[in-house]
C-alpha cells in the first residue's frame, strides 16, 4: 500500500527572503510497485497486440512496443518515492501557494509562484 509523507522545506525567492513549506511524497511499498510495473509492461504489450494490425508501421511498432514493456517495468519498478506536490507561503506575495511537481523533481528546485509569478527555491530544511 502506498503512504503519503510529509517534510518540511524552504520556500525562497529570488531575492533571499523565506518562508516555511512542506514537501508531499508518495511511498510505495513492494508490492505496489510490483503491481505498477506489471501494468506496465501489460500496457505496452497491450499495444504491441494493437499495432499488429497497422500496415508496414508493424515492423517498427511491434518490437518497440514489445522491447520498451519489460524496459519500463523495470525503471517504475525501481522508483520507491514519488513527489507530488508542495505547499508553503510565497514569501513575495505572503500567499499560500499549492505547487505542482513531476514524479522525478528533486530538491532544490526553481520554480513559480502561481498567484504573483515570482521565481521560487523550494530546498530542504537544513
Amino acid at each position: 500500500m502506498s503512504s503519503t509523507e510529509t517534510t518540511p522545506i524552504l520556500l525562497q525567492d529570488s531575492e533571499g527572503k523565506q518562508g516555511e513549506g512542506r514537501l508531499f511524497t508518495t511511498r510505495f511499498d513492494s508490492a505496489e510497485r510490483g503491481r505498477r510495473a506489471l501494468l506496465w509492461l501489460v500496457g505496452f504489450w497491450a499495444a504491441a497486440g494493437v499495432s499488429v494490425l497497422i500496415p508496414l508501421a508493424h515492423f517498427v511498432l511491434v518490437p518497440g512496443f514489445f522491447l520498451a514493456g519489460p524496459v519500463m517495468a523495470w525503471r517504475v519498478w525501481r522508483v520507491d518515492t514519488v513527489a507530488d506536490h508542495a505547499e508553503g507561503r510565497c514569501p513575495m506575495c505572503t500567499a499560500e501557494v499549492t505547487l505542482p511537481l513531476e514524479a522525478d523533481d528533486s530538491l532544490p528546485k526553481w520554480t513559480y509562484c502561481p498567484k504573483c509569478k515570482a521565481s521560487l527555491q523550494l530546498r530542504a530544511m537544513d
